[in-house]
């Protein structure tokens, strides 16, 4: 009957894995962090993050003017597939010239609104006999010079495009924005970047120097320099691998069946995840599959040990799968993700495993002996040790939830982004506020209540509405200014005739709306869909979104809850392993990764070095990977726990060299797991004699 039982699986699982060849799909792949913690429903933050993370800026520098523009112009005609933020000053002017009637600065209308219209007059004076200033428009057609007011009323918070003199050098401004299909693919992106790089690279002489920031750019060198440095690291770690497989039994046979599973567990773990969510997170690999290491365990240990290990085998792979099962009730999506991949790449391992391994390896393979006790005298003292420096360090961990503090980028790169800040006086204060409106005109019009209420806090802030006033605000500018012609032209103006005078004061105001259209495409940066517009403060004020302060707190939300799910899974596995062996062989079991988690952290608070959520996430792999040594250990089989030195000598090898990858996240994960992983080991020789 269970031979019966054994060819029907064979032949399901068979069936299964050929539905996922058959079935299997694109998919898209999630590389933004935000969208691991924030989860994959709509998101002002994110696409907030988004928007103003998708740029590049250029910044070129000379002494001399028109070779800065000159340069900045070639450059933007050798970019292709970025769009580039641009203005073109002449044709925005003769738009404004066109509508100025419609047009008032906000302390010019403010001043109207409260009938001011002495002091509007005594202001435009001042302006009319200012010898530095232009007037930009005819007098003959603004004698108050309305229009002059309203654009010099637009130059605060800072510049977007165009040239500034700064610290005795000439700067001109390009803004490029990444297109949105390029967006999705990082490869694509970082190739179009890579060409980005050289024309900075071409254009940057002696006479003139070509800057670039933004997100896409740190991206670009950080995963390239990752990649470079991760691929050599996996090199040597498979290297280490298979010569130790080939040292331990003495054969390479078992490489290929190792491959097999492996391979198998990730499409089946890549497949289930895919089907189960609208996209997969990179983090999700990260995690995921180097948690499916634990599936070399399982082969090294039936190689090792043949069919007698399955209960060890079976127990390790349901305590693990608990484990990861408490993370599905979390509402964070990247933690759902690694769980839903994990338990299927290990069920599809384990399967692989117990239903076919008996067909092809009969009896187990020679090995060398490779393991090692500890000297009984010396457990006490390491469990000291351990508890020792758990309660010490811990009472002294600090945690960082800033995403900045989780890359540390190239010092050209920190160069240029401080430069950047400094032209264009970015305050790191700015926050958003975000205005919904069922059109453009409603977004406007709300926008306007909004920064009305700014200006009289005296904060300043950059909207669209500043650009272009509602129709509604446009209206009432025309009324406005036909009041003021009507109270003060005719003493004001002497410089006017009176047929000048008269033209002005029959104006009849119907010339139209200023709208948003192509010639204004670069203040569509304020619209993050149809619906929503951001308003940007130079300041935070009550119920405005803090891109880092925000983030940051969700960091910190998603890290706690982490912190929190780890005691129900030590109680979940604590039950299960009771009721599998007794309550002292759980405790035996458990005790390990418990300990091990507690010295890592511990270690971290003496080093004073911060946790961030990605060091607690380690927990998790922590805690599988040494309930497995401990499962093993504990079966009692001599094989099992020869197999189990081998696992461990792979796993922590591989995660030590990822501790050498520059990439700040990576290595501090690299770093955490393998100590972890060393100290589990360790501990489950203290913690469970040899049988």
């Amino acid at each position: 009957m269970r031979d019966k039982l054994v060819f029907i699986f064979r032949i399901l699982f068979l069936a299964a894995i050929i539905l996922l060849v058959v079935f299997f799909r694109p998919v898209k792949t999630e590389t933004n962090l935000l969208k691991a913690v924030f989860g994959q429903e709509e998101n002002v933050l994110v696409d907030l993050s988004n928007k103003f993370s998708s740029r590049i800026n250029v910044l070129v520098e000379s002494d001399d003017a028109e070779l800065a523009e000159k340069t900045a112009d070639e450059f933007i005609k050798s970019v292709k597939n970025f769009k580039v933020i641009s203005t073109n000053p002449a044709q925005i002017l003769k738009k404004y010239d066109k509508y100025q009637n419609n047009l008032l600065s906000s302390n010019t209308y403010n001043l109207l609104k409260q009938k001011e219209y002495s002091k509007v007059a005594g202001n435009s004076l001042q302006m009319l006999y200012n010898p530095v200033m232009t007037p930009l428009a005819s007098l003959e057609n603004d004698p108050f010079l309305l229009l002059t007011d309203y654009i010099m009323s637009l130059s605060n918070g800072g510049q977007v495009n165009g040239s500034v003199f700064y610290n005795g050098k000439f700067y001109n401004i390009v803004m490029l924005e990444v297109d949105t299909d390029l967006a999705l693919s990082p490869n694509l992106l970082n190739d179009e970047v890579k060409k980005l790089i050289d024309l900075q690279e071409e254009f940057s002489n002696s006479d003139v120097k070509v800057y670039m920031t933004g997100t896409p750019v740190h991206s670009y060198y950080a995963s390239s320099r990752a990649m470079v440095e991760i691929n050599i690291m996996c090199i040597i770690s498979a290297l280490f691998v298979i010569g130790l497989i080939y040292f331990y039994f003495k054969s390479l046979k078992p490489v290929i069946p190792v491959a097999i599973s492996i391979g198998l567990g990730i499409l089946a773990g890549f497949f289930v995840t895919t089907e189960a969510f609208k996209s997969i997170h990179i983090l999700t690999f990260v995690f995921s599959t180097t948690l499916i290491g634990i599936c070399v365990d399982y082969s090294l240990h039936y190689f090792a040990g043949g069919k007698k290990i399955f209960k060890s085998l079976t127990v390790s792979l349901l305590t693990t799968v608990s484990a990861f099962f408490i993370l599905l009730f979390s509402e964070f999506v990247l933690l759902k993700q690694i769980a839903v991949f994990t338990i299927t790449g290990l069920v599809c391992v384990y399967l692989i495993v117990t239903l076919f391994y008996p067909l092809f390896i009969k009896e187990p393979y020679k090995i060398r002996a490779l393991s090692f006790d500890v000297a009984e005298k010396l457990k006490k003292y390491i469990v000291g040790f351990v508890i020792l420096v758990s309660i010490f360090g811990l009472l002294r961990v600090k945690f960082d939830d800033n995403i900045k503090n989780m890359y540390v980028p190239l010092k050209a790169l920190l160069q240029a982004e401080k430069l950047f800040a400094e032209v264009v006086k970015a305050n790191n204060k700015t926050s958003f506020l975000i205005v919904k409106g069922k059109n453009i005109e409603e977004i406007l019009e709300n926008e306007e209540k909004i920064t009305s209420d700014l200006e009289k806090k005296g904060i300043e802030y950059q909207a669209l509405s500043k650009f272009i006033p509602s129709e509604k605000r446009q209206n009432e500018n025309r009324i406005l200014r036909h009041r003021l012609y009507e109270s003060e032209l005719n003493s004001y103006a002497q410089f006017l005739n009176n047929s000048q005078k008269k033209a002005l004061l029959n104006t009849d105001f119907k010339d139209g709306y200023l709208h948003l259209d192509s010639d204004f495409e670069f203040l569509k940066s304020f619209l993050l869909d149809k619906n929503t517009s951001v308003i940007i403060v130079s300041d935070d004020v009550d119920g405005a979104l803090n891109l880092q302060r925000d983030i940051s707190a969700q960091i910190s939300k998603c890290r706690v809850l982490c912190v929190k799910l780890l005691l129900p899974i030590f109680v979940i596995l604590l039950l299960i392993l009771s009721w599998i062996y007794n309550l002292k062989g759980a405790v035996k079991i458990i005790m390990p990764s418990f300990l091990a988690t507690g010295f890592v952290f511990g270690v971290l608070g003496i080093l004073n070095q911060p946790v961030n959520l990605f060091n607690i996430m380690a927990i998790f792999l922590i805690i599988g990977f040494g309930l497995d040594y401990s499962v093993f250990r504990y079966g009692g089989e001599k094989e099992s726990r020869e197999a189990v030195l081998i696992s461990c000598l792979t796993t922590v090898v591989s995660f030590a060299l990822l501790a050498c990858v520059s990439f700040k996240l990576i290595s501090s994960l690299g770093l955490v797991l393998s100590v972890g992983l060393i100290v589990s080991y360790i501990l489950s020789l203290v913690c469970i004699k040899k049988g």
